[in-house]
C-alpha cells in the first residue's frame, strides 16, 4: 500500500465514507478488462472513439464536479470502482450515494483516476491535468 493509498483511506474514513478495496486477482482482472475493451491514444482514453463522450471541464469548477457526479449517479448502481494508473496501489469500492464526496478526494491524487462498474458499460476519468471526461463503452 502506497502513501496516498494511506492518505485516501484517511481521507474516506474522516468523510465517513465506507470503501472497500479489490483483491489483487479482482483489480487485474478489471484492468485487464479496460484494456481490452477502451481505445487508448498514449496513455490515455481515446474519448473521441467512445459513445457518447462528454467532456464535463475541469475540477477546479464545482459546477463541473457536480455534473459529472450526476451523470455518473444517472447511469451507475450500486457500488463504484476507483482505479489510479499511477500512485495507488489499490483499487477502491465505494457506494454510489457517496460520489460528489468521493469525487472531490479523489479528484486531488497526482494520477488519471477510472471510475467505472463491473459491467463496464460506462468508464468516467479524472485526469492527471483535472479533466472529467465521461463515455459509454462498446463493452456490453
Amino acid at each position: 500500500m502506497s502513501y496516498l493509498d494511506e492518505e485516501l483511506i484517511a481521507d474516506l474514513k474522516k468523510s465517513n465514507i465506507n470503501s472497500s478495496t479489490l483483491s489483487k486477482t479482482e483489480h487485474s482482472a478489471i484492468i485487464r478488462k479496460i484494456n481490452e475493451h477502451i481505445p487508448f491514444t498514449g496513455s490515455q482514453i481515446a474519448w473521441s472513439s467512445l459513445e457518447n463522450s462528454i467532456s464535463f471541464g475541469s475540477t477546479s469548477s464545482s459546477a463541473a464536479l457536480s455534473m459529472f457526479a450526476d451523470k455518473i449517479n444517472a447511469v451507475a448502481d450500486g457500488e463504484l470502482i476507483f482505479i489510479g494508473d499511477s500512485v495507488c496501489d489499490d483499487a477502491y469500492l465505494v457506494n454510489v450515494e457517496h460520489i460528489d464526496q468521493t469525487l472531490r478526494i479523489f479528484s486531488e491524487s497526482p494520477q488519471h483516476t477510472y471510475i467505472l462498474q463491473n459491467s463496464l458499460a460506462w468508464i468516467a476519468c479524472i485526469s492527471f491535468e483535472g479533466h472529467l471526461d465521461f463515455a459509454n463503452t462498446i463493452c456490453r
